[in-house]
């Protein structure tokens, strides 16, 4: 059984590795060209540029189709075993289709835990050096284009809250900074009351303290007041910061959780992040369905007819399975589905159903 184990360990790591190297081939051509037309046509770059922010966005993108890499590997893997009749040959010596089945669910486990662990920190790496670069080229635009403030951030202090509205954010600096502060009720009719405002050339974090640069206050009935150098309290930390500047995607699995506890302390919405890190969590329990659906549609020997329809089948469910999970969360970013059940529910209903029909197909 060792022997079997690591045959089929083997083999079907070969098939996830040659389904790999197809899809990496196919997002490195799809989007160099994506790439030219976005970025070569506004600002003037090499082809080696434009392949390079490409090799910068594929961890990221290789991380979205581990599903299809695992379903096609494992489906190429066992269509493949049984048109070689080997599958006969387990099945007849008396190997049950749940051994043959467990090394594969486990290296498909393995994959999951290696691209939220692994790959994802990588990808959120490489991700933040293609923000760098491309906003390096469009640097002079970003600053024409400029109108208004661009970055907006809230917090509570105390019985008052502060508004902060900003040009742009680099690293833990903000860049013109507007800090206003409210009063809840203070106002006619119970609206909020400008008590003070503090405009400064830059606001940069440290220490739970914003450190102005250059800053003069507002108050209503006192006018304006230089301060020059001055630090204001805050309850913001950098994860915030990181957050108002990243998406989702480009977040590390390992910062999820600071991000969520910076981001709802400074009073922006935290569905988005929550999402993606249930949907990191479950990516181990993706890659295990997709295995056991690849598994379930070639279990019908080559002989009996159909198998080839079976395994088209099979890929069609995993695309089903794909879609169905970023429809879930799409509704849970939204509010209409609580995030835990938008990301563990496609791939466990999938999961049970492809270990239902190997059961009905194993044991009758």
């Amino acid at each position: 059984m060792k022997v079997l184990t690591r045959y089929l360990l083997w083999q079907s790591f070969l098939g996830m590795l040659g389904a790999a190297i197809v899809v990496i081939a196919v997002i490195l051509l799809i989007d160099f060209v994506e790439t030219s037309r976005d970025i070569a046509t506004r600002v003037d770059i090499s082809p080696a540029d434009a392949a390079l922010f490409s090799l910068l966005k594929l961890p990221l993108l290789l991380q979205d189709t581990l599903p299809f890499i695992v379903l096609f590997g494992v489906l190429w893997t066992f269509f493949r075993l049984n048109r070689r009749s080997e599958l006969i040959v387990m099945r007849a010596s008396g190997v049950s289709v749940w051994r043959i089945m467990a090394p594969v669910a486990a290296l498909a486990l393995g994959a999951g835990l290696a691209g939220s662990l692994l790959l994802n920190p990588l990808g959120a790496a490489t991700s933040a050096e293609f923000e760098l670069r491309r906003a390096a080229l469009f640097e002079a635009r970003a600053v024409q284009d400029a109108r208004g403030p661009r970055i907006w951030l809230r917090e509570v202090r105390g019985d008052r809250f502060v508004v902060i509205a900003a040009q742009a954010i680099e690293d833990t600096r903000l860049i013109d900074p507007v800090f206003r502060v409210y009063s809840p009720s203070g106002g006619l009719g119970g609206q909020p009351e400008l008590v003070q405002q503090t405009e400064a050339s830059e606001a940069r974090l440290a220490g739970g303290f914003w450190l102005l640069s250059d800053a003069v206050e507002y108050r209503p009935e006192a006018g304006a007041a230089p301060l020059g150098e001055v630090s204001l309290p805050t309850s913001i930390g950098q994860e915030a910061l990181f957050e108002r500047t990243r998406s989702a995607q480009g977040v590390s699995f390992w910062r999820l959780p600071d991000v969520i506890v910076s981001a709802r302390e400074a009073g922006l919405s935290t569905r988005i992040y929550e999402i993606r890190w249930q949907s990191l969590l479950a990516q181990p329990l993706l890659l295990v369905a997709a295995a056991l659906m690849a598994v379930a549609a070639t279990l019908r020997l080559t002989r009996l007819g159909g198998a080839a329809g079976f395994a088209l089948a099979g890929g069609l469910g995993g695309f089903l399975l794909y879609f169905l999970q970023r429809m879930l969360a799409g509704l849970g970013t939204a509010g209409s589905l609580d995030t835990v059940s938008a990301a563990w529910s496609a791939p466990a209903l999938f999961a049970l159903v492809a270990l239902l029909y190997i059961a009905v197909t194993e044991d009758g």
